[in-house]
């Protein structure tokens, strides 16, 4: 009974709008600062496109790092049914959306795939940015699979991750550590290096790229969980990756 509600548009509609406006909150009312941003500073300005990456875990905070004027971001979200639900959350928020599998698009199995990358490349060119969360939609928590750094390869897209933690929070038992941020308190937002993938990189060359780009956004976002208060949430173990 409960599913088939939560499979009604106007549902889903209304969760979204509720949960963009909670994110809307959120941004406004928390005191944030803002680390590193000297690295993705010569990206916006220059109006370049980019992949931006961040953990799952995270993504209610994903709109405050983003201001008006900057690229116009686009959102990798799953197909599942809560996957509809954030979509049209992103949509209130004025983001664009794309639907695939951040794993999966490579693959010529995955429904849609291939139109998604088609759709990635055409908002690269114009100098707008795509959004993952790599470890998304069902982990392993805190994993870079290579498909985000095989992307970049075939569109030629820097790569620059973000990553959020604040001081009141609560933290659901999920395979994300999912983190609900509460309003009225402080938090950071640390920005990553910019990654670049030479479009005739090899298989050595992507898997090198992708450990480098991991690594980083474990470290950051531990770092913002210490800076915060908390204990930082360690990655889940790692899976062989897809190559």
């Amino acid at each position: 009974m409960f599913k088939s509600i939560l499979r009604s548009t106007p549902i889903q509609k209304m969760l979204g709008f509720l949960i963009a406006a909670y994110m809307v909150i959120v941004k406004y009312t928390t005191r944030w600062e803002v680390r590193n941003f000297d690295k993705v500073k010569p990206i916006i300005d220059q109006g370049t496109g980019f992949i931006g990456l961040t953990w799952h875990g995270r993504f209610m905070m994903l709109n405050a790092s983003w201001k008006r004027g900057w690229q116009n971001p686009h959102v990798l979200i799953s197909r599942s049914r809560d996957g509809a639900i954030v979509a049209y959350a992103t949509q209130y928020l004025g983001f664009g959306t794309l639907r695939g599998s951040s794993r999966k698009l490579t693959k010529k199995s995955d429904k849609g795939g291939t139109q998604a990358v088609r759709d990635m490349e055409a908002i690269l060119k114009r100098g707008d940015c795509v959004v993952i969360t790599p470890d998304g939609p069902r982990g392993p928590r805190m994993r870079l699979p290579e498909t985000p750094i095989r992307i970049s390869r075939l569109t030629q897209a820097p790569i620059i991750s973000a990553v959020f933690a604040t001081r009141f929070r609560l933290t659901f038992k999920s395979w994300d550590r999912f983190h609900l941020p509460l309003p009225f308190g402080r938090g950071v937002i640390i920005w990553g290096d910019t990654h670049s993938v030479p479009n005739k990189g090899d298989n050595k060359t992507i898997a090198n790229i992708r450990a480098k780009v991991e690594t980083e956004m474990i470290n950051n976002q531990q770092d913002a969980d210490r800076m915060m208060g908390h204990l930082p949430i360690d990655p889940a173990p790692s899976l062989a990756q897809e190559t």
